[in-house]
């Protein structure tokens, strides 16, 4: 007897499921709208995934004189000289603002020279000139050349050396 009260019981709840929803039924429309879908494109897949392989170095290219043309050499620039506003002693930290010698992170701009602690490179020509941006071709100790470019911000106390040095002029302090 006990077992008929359990059995109606699961018989009601698998009547109250239902049958299908209307929207699961497939009917004829249905089937003939999915036929009548864009067809996706066929995709080729690579048997090597992998990148193609990087082009060789171009030949390097001839001047007049049929000499190769070294791509590392920087353009002579003009005669002149670095501006007044970029002339002075700057420094890394405080501690690099002593006076006297150049020491530390300190650079000395002078009209024609950059002096560090450790070398002194020579104006060898002006590559650009505005105000704020300064770009020089610069001759070192053993004829090492450098492009050296120099930006004033902060109006006039702080100057950023090639994009990624940040000196602060030091004030008071002369050489």
């Amino acid at each position: 007897m006990k077992l008929l009260p359990v059995a109606c019981l699961v018989l009601l709840m698998v009547s109250a499921c239902g049958g299908p929803k209307q929207e699961d039924v497939l009917t004829g429309n249905k089937i003939r709208a999915s036929e009548s879908a864009p067809e996706m494109p066929e995709v080729q897949l690579s048997e090597n995934p992998e990148p193609p392989p990087a082009l060789p170095p171009p030949e390097p290219t001839l001047n007049e004189q049929n000499n190769a043309v070294d791509e590392n050499v920087i353009e002579a620039g003009v005669p002149g000289n670095i501006p007044p506003a970029f002339q002075g002693l700057w420094g890394v930290a405080a501690t690099d603002c002593r006076p006297g010698e150049v020491t530390g992170n300190a650079v000395l701009l002078t009209g024609d020279q950059i002096i560090s602690a450790v070398s002194v490179s020579s104006l060898g020509g002006v590559l650009a000139d505005s105000p704020g941006r300064f770009e020089g071709r610069f001759t070192g100790e053993g004829g090492y050349e450098s492009h050296e470019t120099f930006v004033l911000g902060g109006g006039g106390n702080r100057l950023t050396r090639n994009g990624s040095i940040v000196y602060q002029r030091c004030i008071g302090a002369s050489r």
